[in-house]
């Protein structure tokens, strides 16, 4: 009888359909503190790329509200990065909180927790495993597939240090490959 290990290495998260969570967006009341602080989240994330942990512990100091960025210290590789932040986010931040993303009962930034359970609840019906870091896949295969497959691109968007690390991230290896297959139709 073989002995099954166990490990405590999270699931990886599956790409989402990013239409239908911006479609979930505009029908949000955003004067609900809650539905705002969702709205922030998936709407930096899906403009930005960013890391969740670097979303979620944005502070209002970091945004230069007059030419639209934020510059920020990424948590992941300690790397400064600067990216663009829309109009239609800066006209929703409360720029009189420490936050970009503020849990008004407990005075802090808002949890980890708390996207990944809305997450789960509107992709509950798609058999996928759904979390915050499926927005940042998505996206990024979206910058992907709109520079016409540009690698690099991609690695430059996501701050990645290597185009292998960005193709394993992104899963478009075997996809690739099927289409060099094509290639060979004479």
């Amino acid at each position: 009888m073989k002995a099954t290990i166990k490990t405590n290495f999270p699931k990886a998260s599956d790409k989402i359909d990013l239409n239908i969570l911006q479609q979930h967006l505009e029908t949000l009341d955003l004067t609900n503190a809650d539905n705002l602080n969702f709205w922030l989240y998936c709407t930096i994330a899906m403009r930005t790329g960013l890391r969740s942990i670097d979303i979620l512990k944005m502070k209002t100091s970091s945004i230069n509200k007059k030419e639209r960025f934020s510059e920020l210290v990424e948590q992941k590789t300690k790397k400064k990065v600067r990216v663009r932040i829309v109009n239609v986010v800066i006209d929703k931040i409360n720029f009189e909180q420490d936050y970009v993303i503020f849990n008004h009962k407990y005075k802090t930034n808002v949890s980890l927790m708390t996207i990944n359970r809305r997450l789960k609840a509107l992709y509950a019906d798609s058999n996928s495993n759904v979390s915050s870091h499926s927005i940042r896949k998505s996206t990024a295969t979206s910058i992907y597939e709109k520079t016409g497959n540009n690698i690099i691109k991609a690695m430059l968007f996501l701050n990645h240090s290597s185009p292998l690390m960005t193709k394993n991230y992104l899963g478009i290896t075997a996809s690739e490959k099927m289409e060099l297959y094509d290639l060979l139709d004479y």
